[in-house]
């Protein structure tokens, strides 16, 4: 593949033979900036050595996943991202470390981080040709802090994201820069780029009339344990009339929560059911919020409609770094389409990884695909 952006992909299982063959996929030249997303299956103690000596003197940034979306569609097991030519981007990175001790002062200093990294190579951010992404390790439940810290870095550049996963491990995710992965950490990125852009997100989810409150939680930990007063789990279960014990993620999958906010309707996501019937969930929660469970349409239409609409208006992307629920993987699983899936995003040069949530415009969000779609490099050969 020429030109200016350039993307690749390794299934082999070996940690050091992906990284090498992802590096020779997405070699040229001069890079600016190299994204990669890995499984967490890999041996990372070996892959990080691999990587930072491959991509010496590069910008390198990615995270671990829960499924990685390549450019033959849905993997499980690879390592999957593209590089983009120093001619036309310039990046700044700043880590965020120690997330279970996060401050907003924290984010205050990562935004000046790249800020001024950007302005001391003569870069200043601006809407119309810069961006920033948000990697961020999928079980510090820290998202909405961590961007409600970035405000002001958000006047300056649209911002698109993701929460790192583990395999559904549920233990903790990494994000990879400086030729490190880091636990309990998120990652901020600012990228200039000379191309057309535009950040999109697709959900295939509206709101019922089926209500249900809040009564009872804990906000830190997005911890349920009361709705309509009584036990969570067990309510929840009640109004799909399901036996209590067959919560699984399948189940939280093609039956999610939703919350009307400015209007709209987003997702929030259980994570996991336990045995005091209690519930986590993936995003923010908090007593006295009014829950409705969703309907759903079918994912793969709706993905199609999708990208039908992103071509007509956009044209079609060079590139999309695209972030997908590991909720959507699931029910495209139940419902037999995840191939078919795979190869509408690989037909739309889609890279990127099932998550634990996903950034998009200052809001953390579930059971989303949110999305970069970058146009053709200016004067691109």
């Amino acid at each position: 593949m020429n030109g200016a952006i350039r993307r690749g992909f390794s299934t082999a299982p070996d940690p050091v033979a992906a990284a090498r063959e992802f590096a020779a996929a997405v070699a040229q030249p001069d890079i600016g900036l190299v994204v990669f997303f890995c499984s967490y299956s890999f041996d990372l103690a070996a892959l990080e050595p691999e990587l930072a000596a491959l991509f010496a003197g590069v910008d390198v940034i990615g995270c671990t996943t829960a499924g990685e979306i390549s450019p033959v569609g849905y993997l499980d097991g690879s390592i999957t991202g593209f590089s983009i030519a120093r001619s036309h981007c310039c990046a700044a990175t700043a880590l965020i470390p120690n997330l279970s001790r996060f401050q907003m002062s924290d984010g205050h200093a990562a935004t000046r981080k790249v800020v001024e990294s950007l302005a001391r190579r003569g870069h200043e951010l601006d809407p119309r040709d810069s961006f920033a992404m948000l990697l961020i390790d999928g079980m510090s439940r820290n998202e909405e802090v961590v961007l409600a810290s970035l405000d002001k870095l958000m006047d300056m550049a649209p911002l698109i994201g993701a929460s790192a996963g583990d395999n559904l491990c549920l233990t903790g995710a990494f994000v990879y820069c400086d030729g490190a992965f880091h636990p309990d950490a998120a990652l901020l990125t600012a990228v200039k780029i000379r191309a057309p852009f535009r950040i999109v997100k697709c959900q295939h989810f509206v709101g019922s009339d089926e209500r249900m409150v809040v009564t009872r939680a804990d906000p830190l930990t997005r911890k349920v344990y009361e709705l309509n007063g009584e036990p969570a789990a067990r309510e929840y279960a009640r109004l799909l009339n399901l036996p209590d014990r067959s919560l699984t993620p399948s189940v939280f999958s093609a039956y999610p929560l939703m919350v009307k906010v400015g209007g709209e309707f987003h997702v929030r996501s259980i994570q996991a059911a336990h045995c005091d019937d209690s519930m986590s969930f993936f995003c923010a929660i908090d007593e006295g919020v009014v829950l409705r469970i969703a309907k759903s349409e079918a994912v793969l239409p709706n993905l199609t409609a999708f990208f039908e609409s992103v071509n007509q208006s956009f044209g079609r992307p060079e590139l999309v770094i695209g972030f997908d629920c590991i909720y959507r993987s699931l029910a495209l699983e139940k419902a037999q389409t995840k191939r078919l899936a795979g190869e509408i995003l690989a037909a739309n040069n889609v890279i990127g990884f099932s998550t634990y949530g996903e950034q998009f415009a200052g809001m953390h969000l579930n059971q989303t695909f949110t999305a970069l779609a970058i146009g053709k490099p200016y004067d691109d050969v």
